[in-house]
């Protein structure tokens, strides 16, 4: 299996992967297959250097091959995805130097994304952050890592949409499609406990509607990730 099964995204548009409920003509499918693929960069579920071979993963998608290969040349074209000599798209394999550059622009960028959510954030807004924060937290006391991935990547995509800001979201989610393969690499089934994680940092922040403690909490959340990131690139150097 190339892709695992995911569940139907979630209706307030938190997750990542909905391709709307719309009809299906073939520019809708290939949307369909360039929407799941995405979504499992982004939430981990596929590793650096993993081949992505097109007839098998079509019909896991139970899609056609033309739909799915039109998504792959996509995400290559969004250097997403690279191709081989033989033309099989393959996860991108990043170094040190790429993966602390994408540390440093994702601080940048969700710092700016957090500050604007706090000012802007409205009570609902905050309550749908927290419970993803909660769900995050739930599932890391588990365990259950690839929930824990998951959760945080909703997290991050929702602070974006909280501070209405659909560029920076844009750019991001380039960049989180490059990232979120090499979280797979991390091996520990039970990350380092914290006394106080800064996901509750930033949902106090944007409780306050305090902008420079939200964009403090996103760039410490950020770092507070790179170090585990940083060890597995070196173990499979």
């Amino acid at each position: 299996m190339l892709l695992p099964p995911r569940p139907a995204a979630a209706a307030d548009g938190t997750a990542f992967g909905n391709a709307g409920g719309v009809a299906l003509s073939r520019e809708n499918l290939s949307q369909k297959a360039y929407l799941r693929i995405r979504a499992s960069l982004i939430y981990s579920e596929l590793r650096p250097g993993q081949k992505l071979i097109l007839r098998p993963l079509a019909a896991e998608l139970g899609l056609s091959p033309t739909p799915v290969r039109e998504a792959l040349l996509r995400l290559v074209s969004e250097q997403a995805l690279t191709l081989d000599e033989r033309g099989s798209a393959l996860v991108p394999v990043i170094g040190l130097e790429e993966l602390r550059e994408i540390v440093e622009i994702r601080s940048d960028l969700e710092g700016r994304a957090a500050c604007r959510a706090a000012q802007r954030a409205s009570d609902a807004e905050i309550n749908q952050a927290a419970e993803l924060a909660d769900r995050y937290g739930r599932a890391a006391a588990a365990g259950e890592r690839a929930a824990m991935l998951e959760h945080n990547a909703d997290l991050h995509r929702m602070v974006c949409r909280i501070a209405r800001a659909p560029l920076i979201l844009r750019i991001l989610e380039g960049i989180w499609m490059r990232i979120g393969p090499v979280y797979a690499l991390t091996n520990s089934d039970t990350p380092e406990p914290v006394a106080r994680h800064p996901h509750d940092d930033l949902i106090d922040a944007l409780r306050s509607h305090d902008g420079d403690a939200a964009r403090a909490a996103a760039i410490a959340d950020i770092r507070h990730g790179s170090a585990a990131l940083e060890a597995s690139l070196a173990e499979v150097a």
